[in-house]
């Protein structure tokens, strides 16, 4: 038998063996973990009439106009010394650290920095997977899970469909902490000691600092279920609530060089209003989201939006892969085991507490009511996306399945009439593969309806197209998974009855069935997440080489419909007067407002910006220094530009903007080398009194000196930034101007991050002293006696 010690080392090679065979393309030298060749979809990045492109994962664009971008400018700040507080590629400006998913202090984003970029984008994920594995095991360890069980859910929890489908995104890696949070609070309710209590602490703070505040509000209300769980079957109750409660308090204190800045940022923004809009009242009745809820089992029972897959959802009116199968555990779990252990272990409290989170995580994220209800009367619940609550289904499968391989492993097997449930299912599975062919006039029919009912018109031969992808990929595709899954279902069947008839097989079940499980997870994951070439990753095409040199230093560019979403242009150093993120600044959507389509969508830069509102923006955009406005197509009035070219597939608007630093009186300015994001440094030649003129969006933590003297920023056109530069008349007088972003919500923050950490780590290293969360070692009748 192995030490626990031997085994947890054991346990983490094999994992790690796991996790590089399930992202063996992106650790690959020469290739990259990225969707990136989204991009070459773009006429901005194709030749001049080029062939379609078709990328290997189109849902995948979040990463590539948001994320990648921030991880590389986080990289390039803190290499160089500097917090990245601010922005100055996107939105004219914005707060880079308080956004929140910029994921500034996440620990596993010491990767990125340290590391080769872009390489480091693939060890990152697979050190999370890894993370989320280890928890994973450790936590079924701690909950009398037998040598099955805790493997099986160690091995299988990285490759759920929740963390699988949001790798990519900063879900995930407040995803992974899900298992240690339980653990720690485990810990911190059954030995409330100061030691448990920073444990749960480092953990709330790793969840908090990890980019994402809703999946950290689910995995906060995760840990807050089960420690009133546990505290309602206790006998003792005072000090494990102060010790578990004074974790999440300390916890909160530790990320609040994220959480304060955040804070902060959310009262400049309407995305709390929005997302209230967005949100029925807690009363009404939602539409259930039942034809999701089968990617629980089926994944891609709807295709997806990877090359080769047709993506019927959208046509269905369903969400996309990664809202509706994030709870996919395998189809043995779901079937076999997860059943398994509801039934045979429900005296267990671990048992009844995953069965209850199964319930109400299904029940929010497929909108069932009252819990969908209940949920959207909730403060900060009510205008998360508690779609996502598909975590808890993907987390509490697991460990369902891995209480149901332990049961397994000691012979125990379902009745005969689940093998005969497995088997009709299999049949009438089998049976829609084959009928799938038989219905590819109404497909065709829908799919012309679909495409031009579009939001953007598309062309005859672009729609007729389209038609032919999708319903050639339906036919090809669909019988052929359909038809897998009808006979995994069979197998189950026959494997079940096999056992019942055949000791040798219902021992060999445990293994059958996690190699099974491991089988089914990679199939779904594996290429999900691509790896392109670094050259696609690094490929710049001309219409970027140009706007380079049209638009010097400062300014800025923007994209009509489909071209140059916001955020894109950050990857090569060039800034976008719209800003890709959740949070938006009120100030700056203000001013844009003309530039977007009228619509009832929530107000952000993702709105549709077509020819007809840049010419009625015009003005604005030339005043925010836009000097490039991009298209797949010429502007229909040529005339209002100064001048029009065509590069490659796409086309350049030229503006007459301003540049972006400029002054406004007798004089120049210009801007200093040793300027940074977040510190300006600007020198002004003036003969006369005058103002510097910084298109950038004022902020309340910008501060600016002239010549050392600390000067007030001044608002100009009440969105942008000046300076008054007070020189005499007819003299010629040199300046230097020095603008700083430094808000005191962040200097708040870290002054209380580092009070917070101190607090955990003395708690974890300091020497055990009994009081208020420690026991004597005697236990609680007093102290041991002597000898």
């Amino acid at each position: 038998m192995f030490s626990r010690r031997a085994e947890s080392a054991a346990f983490g090679l094999v994992l790690a063996a796991c996790v590089a065979a399930f992202l063996h393309d992106g650790l690959r030298p020469g290739r990259v973990l990225s969707p990136a060749d989204v991009l070459l979809v773009e006429a901005s990045f194709r030749e001049p009439d080029g062939a379609p492109y078709e990328p290997q994962n189109r849902l995948l664009m979040d990463p590539v106009l948001q994320f990648q971008p921030w991880l590389a400018f986080n990289r390039e700040e803190i290499r160089a010394g500097r917090l990245p507080l601010w922005n100055p590629y996107a939105g004219c400006g914005v707060s880079h650290l308080a956004n929140g998913q910029s994921a500034v202090f996440d620990p596993f984003n010491l990767i990125i920095v340290l590391g080769p970029w872009p390489g480091a984008l693939a060890w990152t994920a697979a050190a999370r997977l890894w993370f989320a594995g280890l928890g994973a095991f450790l936590l079924a360890r701690s909950w009398g899970f037998g040598p099955w069980g805790r493997w099986f859910a160690g091995l299988t929890f990285p490759f759920c469909g929740f963390l699988v489908v949001w790798l990519l995104y900063p879900v995930t890696p407040a995803a992974i902490w899900l298992p240690w949070i339980l653990l720690a609070t485990d810990r911190a309710l059954a030995a409330p000691t100061a030691r448990a209590t920073g444990l749960l602490a480092l953990a709330v703070g790793g969840v908090l600092v990890a980019g994402h505040v809703q999946t950290s509000a689910h995995v906060l209300l995760a840990a807050g279920i089960l420690a009133i769980w546990r505290l309602a079957w206790a006998t003792e109750r005072r000090r494990p609530a102060i010790a578990w409660g004074a974790g999440i308090v300390l916890g909160v204190g530790i990320a609040a060089a994220q959480v304060v800045p955040l804070g902060e940022y959310l009262t400049k923004s309407p995305v709390w209003g929005e997302r209230r809009r967005e949100h029925p009242p807690w009363w009404k009745p939602t539409r259930p989201r039942i034809l999701e809820a089968a990617c629980t089992a089926l994944p891609y029972l709807y295709g997806s939006q990877r090359r080769g897959h047709p993506n019927l959802a959208r046509g269905l009116g369903v969400d996309n892969l990664n809202e509706s199968a994030g709870g996919f555990a395998g189809l043995v779990t779901l079937a076999w085991l997860a059943p398994l252990a509801g039934l045979g272990a429900r005296r267990r409290p671990e048992a009844a507490f995953l069965l209850m989170m199964l319930a109400i995580g299904a029940a929010a994220a497929f909108r069932i009511p009252p819990v969908d209800n209940i949920l959207r009367a909730l403060p900060v619940l009510g205008v998360t996306d508690n779609r996502r609550l598909t975590l808890w289904v993907a987390f509490a499968l697991t460990f369902l399945g891995g209480l149901g391989l332990d049961l397994a492993a000691r012979g125990g097997l379902l009745s005969g009439r689940w093998s005969r449930a497995w088997l009709a299912a299999g049949l009438l599975l089998a049976g829609a593969a084959i009928a799938v062919p038989f219905a590819a006039g109404p497909l065709r029919q829908r799919a012309e309806r679909h495409y031009r009912n579009a939001t953007e018109p598309l062309e005859p031969a672009e729609i007729a197209r389209r038609v032919d992808l999708q319903v050639g990929t339906t036919l090809d595709f669909t019988p052929r998974y359909l038809g897998i899954a009808a006979a995994a279902l069979i197998a189950l069947a026959a494997t079940a009855e096999a056992a019942r008839r055949r000791p040798e097989i219902l021992r060999a079940v445990p293994g059958l069935l996690l190699v099974a499980t491991l089988a089914d997870l990679f199939a779904f994951g594996m290429g999900l997440n691509p790896a392109i070439d670094r050259a696609v990753q690094a490929y710049e095409p001309p219409l970027i080489v140009r706007l380079r040199e049209g638009l010097g230093s400062g300014r800025r560019a923007i994209g009509v419909g489909g071209e140059l979403p916001p955020n894109v242009l950050m990857r090569f150093g060039l800034a976008d007067a719209r800003n890709y993120d959740s949070v938006e600044l009120s100030r700056s959507l203000d001013w844009f407002e003309p530039l977007y389509e009228e619509t009832d969508e929530a107000r952000s830069s993702r709105r549709t910006v077509s020819w007809r509102t840049v010419s009625r923006a015009l003005p604005k955009l030339e005043a925010a220094a836009v000097g490039a406005v991009v298209a797949a197509a010429p502007p229909p009035d040529p005339g209002l530009f100064p001048k029009v070219e065509r590069v490659g597939d796409a086309w350049i608007a030229w503006t007459a903007a301003p540049e972006r630093i400029a002054f406004e009186g007798p004089g120049r300015a210009t801007l200093d080398r040793r300027s940074t994001a977040a510190a300006i440094r600007v020198e002004v030649h003036a003969h006369g009194p005058g103002r510097l003129v910084v298109r950038e969006t004022w902020d309340e933590g910008w501060t600016a000196r002239v010549d050392g003297a600390a000067v007030d920023v001044q608002k100009y056109d009440d969105v942008f930034m000046t300076v008054s530069v007070v020189s005499k008349s007819g003299v010629s007088d040199s300046h230097v101007v020095e603008l700083a972003y430094q808000p005191m919500s962040v200097r708040l923050g870290l002054f209380a991050s580092a009070a917070a950490l101190a607090a955990a780590l003395l708690g974890l290293t300091g020497r055990p002293r009994w009081g208020l969360m420690e026991r004597p070692r005697g236990g609680l009748d007093g102290p041991e006696p002597a000898g």
